[in-house]
């Protein structure tokens, strides 16, 4: 049904049934080879910092940024050579999963529209974890979002990487989702260790209180 509804909107664009499926293979193609190369480098960017937190808190945020910037941008290039092995087979086009992947950008959508009320740009890009705690500002937050889950920004970059890789629909991005699991996981425990260091038994009560990323039904009610 989908299939047909977009070959007729298509058709009367003059676009045949061909140009539509060469159209979408390459935009498939493109898409894939753009998340090799900027996923993998930004979680290393990432990994990179936490674990070794104090060590780049003496350098300060900028040239931190520098030169682990300049590591996660060589790696991206290291990628962009072995992209095609990289992104593995292609599974095609998939209407159905085509379907599903904007049912999930709504929640990325809603989840992003929840935890940008409480967090400024500084925080996003980490500058309180790199700053020494005389030049810190922010608090622990713990409203909205944050009083149901502890990292709806992990949570809303799990999801939108489902969504990508159902639209790209490519042996590697699969792949590279088995890979984030475990990443991701490691990269939460560190930014809690550190969330800890800031914030002592505040954090600890905080973590007793609510969930990593699944809500509890009673929070939901």
């Amino acid at each position: 049904m989908t299939v047909r509804f977009g070959s007729l909107i298509l058709a009367n664009l003059g676009i045949s049934d061909v140009d539509r499926d060469q159209m979408i293979d390459r935009a498939r193609y493109i898409f894939g080879i753009l998340h090799l190369i900027v996923l993998p480098p930004s979680l290393l960017f990432w990994l990179i910092i936490h674990p070794g937190v104090h060590w780049w808190r003496r350098l300060g945020p900028i040239r931190t940024y520098l030169i682990v910037a300049s590591v996660s941008l060589a790696f991206g290039a290291l990628l962009f050579q072995f992209r095609g092995p990289l992104l593995g087979a292609d599974f095609g086009t998939n209407w159905t999963l085509i379907v599903i992947a904007p049912v999930l950008y709504g929640v990325v959508i809603w989840l992003e529209s929840q935890y940008w009320r409480h967090l400024s740009i500084s925080i996003l890009v980490g500058i309180p974890e790199l700053s020494p705690p005389e030049q810190r500002k922010s608090g622990l937050i713990q409203d909205g979002i944050y009083g149901v889950i502890r990292h709806p920004r992990y949570l809303s970059a799990g999801v939108a990487v489902i969504a990508h890789a159902l639209l790209i629909n490519y042996a590697g991005m699969y792949l590279l989702i088995a890979l984030l699991v475990p990443v991701g996981y490691a990269m939460i425990i560190f930014e809690e260790r550190e969330l800890i260091d800031r914030f002592g038994e505040e954090y600890r009560s905080y973590q007793q209180a609510v969930p990593r990323l699944i809500p509890r039904w009673r929070k939901l009610r």
